[in-house]
């Protein structure tokens, strides 16, 4: 609703905010990121689906604030990942160059198997080593294959 009077498509009518204030409704609103979420929970994970749209009336939920959290990746920083994915093909380059990481993931990043006979691929779940330090706007994340070979990519920093 706290768009209303700026976007004549943004939920007006006042559902979410009440679902909000229920507790017998799964719905809550985190002011940090000024989001609606549902809270979901499979056995003991908890997790949030985000709500982009009033069930009630279609209009648009508010606008997340989430992006103000993170750092911008600046281009000097994404260009010298691409130059490490070129330079490092293995773990072994990797911790020869950086050394040990900042955080060692053993079987942190999941990956799904390509599609065979018309069936889903399993997941497969790869070593990820983090590197907070390298670059002073982005983390490297170096996806490790069981053949030791790498992916290199980035994430954002949180401010």
């Amino acid at each position: 609703m706290g768009n209303a009077p700026l976007d004549p498509y943004d939920c007006g009518c006042g559902w979410l905010e009440q679902a909000a204030a229920d507790s017998s409704v799964p719905i809550d609103f985190d002011a940090e990121t000024n989001e609606y979420y549902v809270k979901v929970k499979m056995g003991e994970t908890e997790g949030r689906m985000f709500i982009k749209f009033c069930p009630n009336c279609g209009g648009d939920a508010p606008v997340s604030t989430r992006d103000k959290l993170f750092s911008v990746v600046s281009m000097e920083d994404r260009r010298r990942v691409f130059e490490f994915a070129s330079k490092y093909r293995t773990k072994a380059e990797v911790l020869t160059a950086w050394g040990q990481p900042d955080e060692n993931h053993p079987g942190g990043y999941g990956v799904s198997d390509p599609e065979k006979e018309g069936h889903a691929g399993a997941m497969v779940f790869l070593d990820l080593m983090r590197y907070n330090n390298i670059l002073p706007t982005a983390i490297i994340e170096v996806i490790v294959r069981p053949d030791d070979r790498v992916n290199i990519s980035y994430s954002v920093r949180p401010k």
